[in-house]
């Protein structure tokens, strides 16, 4: 049993030696003499054949030719030459791609002939391809409508879509800071308010006239009794101060005395 599954492996692993093996002496190399000669690379072209004694002899393309892979040609290809404009420079490597001029369309895939571009803002030409043959192919046009792009509501807004409507943020921000602030400024006042009325309420001058009255003697006469009660109707219209007040009756209080 151990020896059939070696064997599978082994039979397997050369499967796979002999296919990479196979495609890379397909692409790079090439059998001559029952001898796997090397092509050239991209750029260059064959010299000469590949001996027993030397490998394949390659040269450089010349300005105006290329080769775009690896090969066994004795010379290179002429680049493209074109018509209107070079949409790529030719290189040792690449081909020339051509182009039209503004307002035109190519008519083929190398572009050896231009069409005039018959589309109107908000259309777009759309291509058909028709193949001739192996390398040539031919392009036709229709003109389409463009498709509307809807704007995305839920996409948070770009920047220049920012600079040029407005920004709520600091306006959000700055209403919230003046309401704040008002809160606090009012119930500031309230508080102090609230506090100077207790305070006025606890040093209030009438209060201490009827006290100082109060611990005086207590055998005043009905007369100067009523006299204390007139003093106190008439200081509620009168113009002095609390503290003048209380001065007036700590003297009428000693001259009882």
């Amino acid at each position: 049993m151990i020896s059939l599954r070696l064997s599978l492996a082994v039979i397997s692993a050369l499967t796979c030696w002999t296919i990479v093996h196979a495609a890379g002496y397909g692409e790079r190399q090439h059998q001559v003499d029952e001898r796997g000669c090397n092509k050239c690379p991209p750029g260059t072209y064959m010299k000469d054949y590949c001996t027993k004694e030397q490998k394949t002899v390659c040269r450089p393309c010349k300005e105006g030719f290329y080769s775009d892979q690896y090969n066994m040609f004795d010379r290179c290809e002429e680049c493209r030459s074109c018509r209107y404009e070079y949409a790529e420079k030719c290189q040792n490597t690449t081909n020339a791609n051509c182009s039209c001029h503004n307002g035109f369309l190519c008519s083929n895939n190398v572009c050896s002939e231009c069409q005039v571009n018959k589309c109107v803002k908000g259309e777009k030409p759309k291509k058909t391809e028709i193949a001739l043959d192996a390398k040539m192919i031919n392009y036709t046009y229709q003109c389409e409508l463009l498709k509307e792009e809807r704007p995305n509501l839920t996409s948070e807004p770009s920047p220049e879509r920012r600079r040029d409507g407005v920004d709520y943020v600091p306006v959000i921000l700055g209403i919230g800071f003046v309401l704040v602030s008002l809160t606090l400024l009012v119930f500031l006042s309230y508080a102090c308010v609230k506090n100077l009325k207790k305070y006025r309420a606890h040093n209030d001058p009438k209060e201490v006239l009827a006290v100082s009255i109060n611990t005086s003697d207590s055998r005043l006469s009905k007369e100067e009794s009523g006299s204390v009660l007139i003093m106190q109707d008439e200081s509620k219209n009168n113009s002095i101060g609390p503290l003048c007040l209380e001065e007036v009756g700590l003297q009428f209080i000693q001259s009882v005395d």
